[in-house]
């Protein structure tokens, strides 16, 4: 039982990494992020989230200022 809820630890852990890592390239707040990437089944909707939301770095580069 204590290796399974490791294992769910380590997990959780690497999914709330990767949330921040996404959010680091993409240009979004990290500490929201973060936050919401560390609350346990909560996680993966913010993850699947961050893969989907477009590129703010990039976004800016398409606008044209007049």
């Amino acid at each position: 039982m204590t290796l399974f809820v490791t294992l769910l630890l380590i997990a959780n852990l690497l999914i709330t990494y990767f949330c921040l890592t996404k959010a680091k390239t993409k240009g979004y707040p990290q500490l929201t992020f973060v936050f919401l990437g560390a609350i346990p089944y909560f996680n993966l909707v913010v993850l699947v989230y961050l893969l989907f939301l477009p590129d703010l770095k990039h976004e800016n580069q398409f606008t044209v200022s007049i």
